[in-house]
């Protein structure tokens, strides 16, 4: 497959500053609302490096046990049908997961399964022109986090966002946010992508930092990987932008 196709069939998902699972303390209900500069995901951009608007609802029940839908718009696929007859009306991602999270000591754990939903017409005629598979995608997870230290391990249980032949897919996510003063946090990741079948594997990574000002979060983040051609694969070296907040 044209590298192209595969580099942003796995462009897909969770947002830069992420939906999370967090709740209020007095509610196990919150709701959270982003905008970003670019919706970038495991380092490569799903708006064509332009803004996205973003948001979800969790709901975290006392006993561990959670639930959450999240969505943004999307271009990768209406970037992928650009100049063919293919149209799947595709502008938007949900994210639908739910698992179960605990501590075992100063050791918290994270179990569970996120699916991706990309509402459109994929026919035989679009994954003929396009070359993938339906992009829809059911990946499990399992996270151990320590003090300012996260772990994520996530293997796909089907094609990956439409890649042929990809499925068992896996990424290795390591992330630190350490508050260095009240309200303002340092962000550093790095993360490996490890892509079944013919397609290429890479890494990305992140740093940068947060701030929140009267309840409103601020980022500033630089972006990039290691892939070949980034810069026509909307994974070059980038500052991106975020304000959120959390009801």
């Amino acid at each position: 497959m044209h590298k192209r196709l595969i580099a942003l069939a796995v462009a897909t998902a969770l947002p830069l500053i992420g939906s999370g699972t967090a709740v209020a303390a007095d509610s196990p209900i919150a709701a959270n609302v982003a905008l970003v500069s670019d919706y970038a995901y495991r380092g490569i951009s799903q708006t064509d490096e332009k803004p996205a608007l973003q948001g979800g609802f969790d709901y975290a029940h006392p006993s561990g046990l959670y639930v959450g839908v999240w969505g943004s718009n999307v271009s990768w696929l209406s970037d992928l049908e650009r100049g063919t007859d293919a149209n799947s009306g595709n502008s938007l991602e949900l994210d639908i997961y739910g698992g179960y999270k605990g501590t075992i000591g100063a050791i918290g754990y994270d179990v569970g399964l996120l699916q991706y939903v990309y509402p459109g017409d994929f026919d035989a005629n679009w994954r003929g022109t396009v070359g993938l598979k339906k992009p829809n995608t059911l990946e499990a997870y399992v996270g151990l986090s320590w003090e300012f230290l996260s772990f994520k391990y996530s293997n796909s249980l089907t094609n990956l966002f439409g890649t042929p032949d990809s499925k068992n897919s896996q990424y290795f996510d390591l992330t630190a946010a350490y508050e260095v003063i009240p309200g303002t946090t340092l962000n550093a990741h790095v993360g490996r992508q490890m892509i079944a079948g013919p397609a290429d594997s890479y890494t990305d990574w992140k740093l940068g930092v947060s701030q929140v000002v009267a309840g409103v979060t601020l980022g500033l983040h630089y972006v990039d990987t290691n892939l070949k051609d980034k810069d026509a694969l909307n994974a070059d070296a980038r500052y991106i932008v975020s304000v959120s907040k959390t009801f």
